[in-house]
């Protein structure tokens, strides 16, 4: 396990979070650190940026989605070979599932995995009242340990000095480093978030900026001294027995499809499975594979080209009729519908799915969910498996097609029931993002399925 970890968590979204870890991470790496990078929550954006960053796959901690040994068990198997660990929180430090409590908060991971928060507290315009909100947060939650401040949005280094004076007299805590406000350091959002890492050609230059102005205003040794800790270790879960044999998994990995938990990715491999990835917007033909995983991304901005492979198209359609056990998730479940319309245009997706998607101004769902999966599915065998997941899109489905729901869907902690989830053949989709760590059990059931439609084709 790392000998050092942090969690940086601001007071609330805004705050500077993703354009302050990726300089702390990319400032950690020019000093010779290993850095493992993670983010609290369901969020898949965030983690490339991570991952561009420290040249090694950033991980998610959702205690929401993963029991806590399993969070704590990711969490040192995924640190042990690094450095430092980095942790980018969500929202603010004690926004979670709950108002009554930090279920689900980048606190409560905190908390779970015993590592120090470091604040980052957005000063502009603030002097005392720095101090109060310090103080308010340091002393909210038991168990949750901040070791220092980290300062955003500061005009002069003159004014930090005044901020840091004031913090550190009146709240006990270390002041380790600030940055000013630059609009260079802005990142590009859209309708879901940031724009995917791939898509800024300057990523690494604007970081790296980042970076240097964190090398001349942060006091490193202060900041890694407070880092240091030291976590119990915590035994791996027992997994299922998968296949019997060897699979190939075909997963999407394009521009269009790319929101993925690597750790998801991770246990499939553990089971048994060989990835094979693919591009429905840039290859000719589907392949050669025992079962396909169709993750999410914006298909939206890309209906054109993928309407314009209409080989690929038809010939995927064709293999999931024939019974290639197949599972999508939100982007995927999109493109296995038969159209989508995006800014008044309507593209034709593989017409699988009897189902017309379009965008829409406002989010459709959003949150956490919990699934009951029927029987009989290709992440279920004879009996229902239960799994949370994570929603977020702006796209609804337009058509009247009259498909039975697979999914008993309910929103944890509240009076909220739906039902969604469709199945045709051996092929599964819906909106919802599993993570599968929360019932590895499902994923060995979709290569179970990988293995005999492997043995019918041989």
């Amino acid at each position: 396990m790392a000998k050092a970890a942090f969690m940086l968590a601001a007071a609330g979204s805004g705050s500077g979070k993703t354009m302050f870890a990726g300089g702390l991470m990319t400032a950690l790496r020019r000093q010779g650190l290993k850095v493992q990078p993670f983010k609290v929550g369901p969020d898949y954006i965030d983690p490339m940026y991570h991952t561009a960053l420290c040249g090694r796959p950033s991980r998610n901690l959702d205690s929401v989605m993963l029991p806590e040994a399993t969070l704590r068990y990711l969490f040192q198997k995924n640190a042990a070979d690094a450095d430092i660990a980095v942790i980018e929180g969500v929202m603010g430090l004690f926004d979670g599932l709950s108002p009554q409590s930090i279920f689900g908060s980048s606190a409560h991971v905190a908390k779970l995995l015993d590592v120090p928060v470091l604040l980052l507290v957005n000063a502009r315009g603030m002097a005392l009242s720095a101090a109060a909100l310090v103080n308010g947060f340091r002393d909210f939650a038991p168990g949750v340990r901040i070791a220092g401040v980290l300062l955003n949005n500061v005009k002069s280094a003159m004014l930090f000095q005044y901020l840091k004076d004031i913090i550190e007299t009146n709240c006990g805590l270390p002041v380790l480093g600030w940055l000013p406000h630059d609009p260079a350091f802005a990142l590009s959002e859209r309708h879901l978030g940031l724009f995917c890492s791939g898509e800024i050609d300057d990523l690494a230059a604007k970081f790296s900026a980042v970076a240097d102005c964190l090398q001349e205003n942060c006091d490193w040794p202060a900041l890694l001294e407070a880092a240091a800790c030291a976590p119990q270790p915590t035994a791996a879960p027992p997994l299922p027995k998968a296949a019997d044999m060897p699979v190939r998994l075909g997963v999407a990995r394009d521009e269009a499809f790319n929101f993925y938990y690597q750790d998801n990715l991770d246990l499939f491999e553990q089971l048994g499975a060989e990835l094979i990835p693919f591009s429905p917007l840039h290859d000719a033909a589907p392949p050669d594979v025992d079962a396909i995983y169709l993750g999410g991304g914006y298909p939206e901005l890309h209906a054109a080209a993928l309407e314009q492979n209409a080989a690929f198209r038809a010939a995927l359609a064709q293999l999931l009729a024939a019974g290639l056990p197949c599972y999508a998730e939100c982007g995927g479940f999109i493109y296995l519908g038969r159209s989508l319309t995006y800014q008044g245009e309507t593209h034709k997706m593989c017409g699988f799915f009897p189902c017309d998607f379009t965008m829409t101004d406002r989010l459709q769902h959003f949150g956490y969910m919990r699934a009951e999966i029927a029987a009989g599915t290709p992440l279920t065998a004879a009996a229902p498996g239960t799994i949370t997941g994570h929603e977020f899109h702006y796209t609804k489905r337009v058509d009247e097609a009259n498909l039975p729901p697979r999914y008993q869907a309910s929103k944890p902690g509240k009076n909220q029931t739906w039902q969604e989830g469709y199945q045709i053949a051996n092929t599964l989709g819906g909106y919802p993002h599993f993570h599968f760590w929360g019932n590895p059990e499902l994923a060995a059931s979709l290569l179970r399925q990988a293995a005999a439609y492997r043995q019918r084709r041989h």
